[in-house]
């Protein structure tokens, strides 16, 4: 199964007056076991392009992944890339690693330009897909695809961002996140007004502390790819639980934000 993830920057146009506040109250609530399960179910379980209930898709191999430069600027684009997966290593406790080539890749990220984006896009998800090839170059600025077997274990993955577009916007470090981390298995971009960097409501750049959190919850080894969300409630009510007892609720903002690019940027 492949699945396309678009970024929310070129979705929503449009933001109504009630989402700050929405959002506001979302925050506060987000110490909430219950708060934190059903926002893990929304981002992880839900797809924006469907209305099909996802089972659980999460690595459970090594990822490698490959950097394929087509624009200038690598240093700084390697150092983006190596930095978020770093970040992403050491929420999930996944072993993630710079491939030696990119046929040892199982996660290629491919930095391109926007007039190139039109024909990456068939080349690299499929000259299959066209009009939805279509639909994701009219409106979106960056993509990931990520493809999982049978049980929902993901086997491989694909960001692709065009370099020029997301710097015009100040989006590029953001495009690296979102891309990067959708491809961890976080597949809905909700419009649901959460403190979450998947939420084309929200204006967040960078992971929140409940991004953070998803994130460590989905990567728990007692969430096994395949699981429904009635089999998956009771065990993340239980990790909810843990996190609260923990103190994690207190410290995820910062975590998330210190150890991430957020920290990179001026």
């Amino acid at each position: 199964m492949k699945l396309f993830f678009p970024s929310k920057g070129l979705l929503f146009g449009l933001m109504f007056a009630s989402v700050a506040a929405a959002a506001g109250a979302a925050d506060a609530s987000r110490n909430s076991p219950d708060f934190l399960v059903d926002s893990f179910v929304e981002l992880t379980l839900k797809n924006s392009y469907s209305t099909r209930q996802n089972p659980v898709r999460k690595w459970i191999t090594p990822v490698r992944y490959f950097i394929v430069h087509q624009v200038g600027d690598e240093e700084l684009h390697r150092e983006l890339v190596d930095a978020h997966f770093r970040h992403l290593a050491a929420i999930t406790g996944l072993d993630i690693q710079p491939a030696a080539s990119r046929a040892a890749a199982n996660f290629q990220v491919v930095l391109t330009s926007e007039d190139r984006l039109e024909s990456e896009l068939p080349r690299h998800f499929g000259s299959g897909l066209a009009r939805q090839n279509e639909m994701l170059f009219r409106h979106s600025l960056c993509v990931a695809s990520f493809a999982t077997e049978r049980r929902g274990g993901i086997v491989r993955a694909m960001a692709l961002i065009p370099v020029d577009a997301a710097r015009a916007r100040a989006d590029l470090a953001s495009c690296v996140v979102e891309e990067l981390t959708h491809a961890m298995g976080i597949g809905n971009d909700t419009l649901q007004p959460l403190p979450s960097i998947f939420s084309r409501q929200s204006k967040l750049a960078f992971l929140s502390g409940l991004d953070y959190l998803v994130l460590k919850m989905l990567y728990d080894p007692r969430i096994k790819p395949g699981m429904s969300e009635k089999a998956a409630r009771p065990v993340l009510k239980a990790i909810a639980a843990e996190f609260e007892r923990d103190g994690l609720f207190a410290v995820a903002d910062r975590d998330a934000a210190e150890n991430g690019l957020a920290r990179l940027m001026p």
